[in-house]
């Protein structure tokens, strides 16, 4: 099946909304915070005219190549990550302007992983995403072509005069693909045309390097401890029942392991914003980076940052915090335990 249906069809999301209204849910409010001032720099464009999709590499800061490979090699530790050691990277600006890059790890020319990294203010870089495997992983270009060839939008043998541009909005990987004098927008997690016009699309755009002001760094003493999964469904279109339940209060850092152990999985979801962040999104695990033991003083604790597990499989991992500054967790279900 096609990644199970592109995670549900679009019947699927229609009744999902109908299931909102018909129990009441409050629709919270939801704004974005304020956008970075421009930057001056261009996205990057691709350009392809062959059957197969492609990207070219840019160069990359010096400083960007260490904050990535000190991550890398920090997250090759971990048994999820191990295929990681010895790993190449390649960099890939992501618009608007170059505040984030995408960056592929990649072993024998095979992509192993990924990695979101995003420009902070007062500089520096920030870790906005990662995840590691073969496939299922946002910006797969063979997904995307295979999307393009199902909507007829271009031909099993030729992408004709095709022009990709990989975006990223907080949570929301996405290419903005310009075909026939057309724009489209898909989603880059599960390939799904969305239906955004241009005006909505730059607007959302303008504030995608709002992230960069909270506070998501991983310092350089912090390191990854073992992934934690639940091995329950990460679709959360399987039981649409975590609507009925009320959203979770904040969840520290430090209380995440316990809550989700106790509650089984969570569900993230931005009420009348969804689409905008590509939720609703199961949350089947997490990651948390803690200081160095033999460095761990009083206080250092709060210094941890929790990455949770979201999507498909639970590939993507994301900051805790940047779900809560976004949305709303939810039990998955209506057992407690």
């Amino acid at each position: 099946m096609k990644r199970k249906n592109r995670w549900r069809n679009s019947a699927g999301k229609k009744a999902c909304f109908l299931l909102l209204l018909s129990i009441g849910l409050a629709t919270s409010s939801f704004s974005f915070p304020e956008p970075l001032a421009a930057t001056g720099h261009s996205v990057t464009v691709y350009k392809n005219t062959t059957p197969q999709l492609s990207m070219t590499t840019a160069p990359a800061p010096g400083t960007l190549k260490d904050f990535v490979q000190l991550n890398i090699d920090k997250l090759a530790e971990e048994a999820t990550f191990k295929s990681w050691k010895g790993a190449q990277s390649e960099y890939y600006p992501l618009g608007p302007g170059t505040h984030s890059w995408l960056v592929n790890v990649m072993k024998a020319e095979q992509r192993i992983g990924y990695l979101i990294i995003t420009a902070k203010n007062e500089g520096g870089y920030m870790l906005s995403e990662y995840g590691a495997g073969y496939e299922g992983l946002p910006y797969s270009l063979k997904e995307l072509r295979q999307l393009l060839v199902q909507e007829g939008l271009i031909t099993s043998t030729s992408s004709g005069n095709l022009t990709l541009t990989p975006l990223y909005v907080p949570l929301l990987p996405l290419w903005e693909v310009s075909i026939s004098g057309k724009k489209l927008y898909i989603n880059a997690v599960v390939p799904e045309i969305l239906p955004w016009n241009s005006s909505k699309a730059e607007a959302l755009l303008k504030k995608a390097g709002s992230a960069a002001n909270l506070d998501l760094t991983v310092g350089s003493n912090l390191s990854p401890r073992e992934v934690y999964q639940t091995n329950q469904s990460s679709d959360p279109y399987d039981n649409l029942l975590w609507l009925t339940n009320p959203k979770l209060p904040t969840i520290s850092d430090n209380d995440f392991s316990a809550v989700l152990k106790r509650k089984g999985n969570l569900v993230f979801q931005s009420a009348g914003q969804n689409e905008s962040v590509g939720a609703p999104l199961m949350i089947t695990g997490y990651q948390i980076w803690t200081v160095d033991a033999q460095t761990t003083e009083p206080g250092t604790a709060s210094m941890n940052k929790l990455y949770a597990a979201i999507g498909p499989q639970g590939r993507r991992f994301v900051p805790l915090s940047l779900l809560q500054q976004y949305g709303t967790l939810h039990q998955a279900s209506t057992t407690s335990k």
